[in-house]
């Protein structure tokens, strides 16, 4: 098999990973008189997202709770979606005055979805250094320790008059109210790095996986207004390993999502709040709660895509 001939081949792979999922998944998204899609749109958006990775040690015998927060919180971000791909990256800045004195600490923030059909894959990476462990009596600061958080989630949407993009406003519109039930499978791997300090001196590390049903509703209170709102409660196992041991435990997890905001052709714009709550008894006297939590104002706008990704994405489709 010669260069050209391999190059060739990996140009149209690359492009069907890109353009494949809206080719294959094709909806009567221009008739739907529930959802319109704006597939030749680039949508950019900016926003400020308060997000963080806490833990909380419950200890059943002694009556204690400890929580592990961190200590930046607050992340600028920039996101942009064509088609059924988007992705966003952020950081934490001191400008911000929630971020303000807490020397060390660190966070940064990536995630990537895709939206091939009623389909979702979401991927999410949250890196976090400077964490302050509180107890009821006591409360200190370790700008050392860090946590690293990545994985994601798959759903399925069983309402085709429902969009899931809708919810993010960036390249769909719900024009008639709907709902849908959905199933969501998540998976994340949790490592919580404390081998550079002295008072802890090890890594632990979690790896969940949990089956979810959901439901979610897109209400449309006016032309250019929506409400979303959602939730999921499901189970499944977590891997727990750290230096000295390794155990497989059960799990619940429960998750919620609320946005509101504007949509027109052109702008966009609201609020988003999601949670995500994973329980999981490490023994008979510790229990571990992981909470994600993610509240979002932003801004955007939709620019038309530049020609030569509308010919190839029309070249694809005409070979499909």
């Amino acid at each position: 098999m010669n260069q050209s001939y391999k190059l060739a081949i990996i140009k149209k792979i690359s492009f069907l990973l890109l353009f494949g999922g809206s080719c294959f998944a094709q909806t009567d998204s221009i008739s739907n008189l529930y959802h319109k899609k704006y597939d030749d749109k680039i949508s950019v958006q900016v926003f400020a997202l308060n997000t963080s990775n806490s833990f909380t040690i419950q200890y059943a015998k002694e009556k204690l709770d400890v929580e592990m927060l961190p200590n930046l919180k607050t992340t600028f971000n920039l996101g942009v979606q064509y088609d059924i791909i988007a992705f966003s990256f952020g950081f934490a800045s001191e400008i911000l005055a929630e971020n303000k004195d807490n020397k060390g600490a660190k966070m940064r923030t990536f995630s990537f979805t895709a939206l091939p059909g009623r389909w979702m894959q979401r991927v999410d990476y949250y890196y976090q250094k400077g964490i302050t462990l509180k107890s009821p009596e006591n409360s200190v600061y370790f700008q050392r320790l860090k946590t690293l958080k990545l994985g994601g989630n798959t759903s399925y949407f069983f309402n085709k008059r429902f969009s899931y993009a809708a919810t993010s406003f960036q390249n769909a519109k719900q024009l008639k109210s709907a709902g849908t039930f959905a199933a969501m499978l998540s998976y994340y791997y949790t490592e919580i790095n404390g081998e550079n300090e002295p008072d802890i001196g090890e890594n632990s590390y979690f790896f969940n996986v949990a089956l979810s049903p959901t439901y979610y509703y897109n209400w449309v209170i006016g032309k250019n207004f929506l409400v979303s709102g959602g939730f999921s409660f499901g189970a499944g196992a977590t891997v727990n390993t750290s230096e000295h041991k390794s155990s497989t435990i059960a799990m619940v997890q429960a998750s919620s999502l609320v946005s509101l905001g504007y949509n027109s052709d052109r702008f966009y714009g609201g609020i988003n709040n999601k949670i995500l709550v994973s329980s999981h008894e490490e023994t008979s006297n510790v229990t571990i709660d992981d909470t994600m939590n993610y509240s979002t104002i932003f801004v955007g706008y939709r620019f038309d895509a530049p020609s030569f990704l509308e010919r190839e994405k029309q070249r694809i489709k005409k070979h499909f």
